[in-house]
C-alpha cells in the first residue's frame, strides 16, 4: 500500500427539502464513511500474469458487492464495498499496475413499507439481500498485503 485516505462527511439539510427522515441531527446526516488506499502490484515474487489476475479478481469483489474489511493504521474498516478502482500500467509500473481503490461504507437500505391507496394494510418492498463471498486464496492474499480483508 503505498497511499491512504480517510474521508468522513456529513450531509447538510437544506431549506428546500422539507421532508427529512429522523437521520438528521442538528440539519445534518452522516454520510458513508470512504478510504481510498494508492497500491502498487508487480510480478515480483510471483507467477508471470499475477497483475492480470489480480484485475480480474478486483472487478470481480466490485461486481459481485462483495463486504470488506479495510484495515489501515489509523482505521479498521468494516461493511465496506469496493465502489471504484483503477489500475494504470506505463513506464513506471512495468510488469504490473499501480491504481487506487475506492472502498465506501455499505448502509443497508431500510426496508420501506408502502401502503396500497386503497387499502390500510402495509405492503413490504423488500430490502438488501445477502453479500457475495470471494473464496480465491490469491486474491485474499493480495487484498490482505493491502489491508483488506474480505468477510462473509
Amino acid at each position: 500500500m503505498l497511499s491512504v485516505q480517510h474521508f468522513f462527511s456529513l450531509k447538510l439539510r437544506t431549506e428546500s427539502e422539507s421532508a427529512y427522515g429522523t437521520d438528521y441531527i442538528n440539519g445534518a446526516r452522516n454520510q458513508p464513511d470512504r478510504v481510498i488506499l494508492t497500491v502498487a502490484e508487480t510480478d515480483v515474487g510471483h507467477p508471470a500474469g499475477w497483475p492480470d489476475r489480480m484485475l480480474q479478481a478486483l472487478e470481480s469483489v466490485k461486481r459481485t458487492r462483495t463486504l470488506c474489511s479495510v484495515i489501515t493504521p489509523a482505521k479498521t474498516y468494516a461493511g465496506m464495498l469496493l465502489s471504484e478502482f483503477t489500475a494504470t500500467a506505463d513506464e513506471s509500473s512495468q510488469g504490473g499496475w499501480k491504481g487506487t481503490l475506492t472502498f465506501t461504507q455499505y448502509v443497508p437500505p431500510e426496508t420501506r413499507v408502502k401502503t396500497n391507496d386503497n387499502s390500510s394494510a402495509p405492503t413490504h418492498t423488500g430490502a438488501a439481500g445477502a453479500a457475495q463471498t470471494v473464496s480465491a486464496s490469491s486474491l485474499i492474499d493480495f487484498l490482505a498485503r493491502a489491508g483488506i480483508r474480505v468477510t462473509g
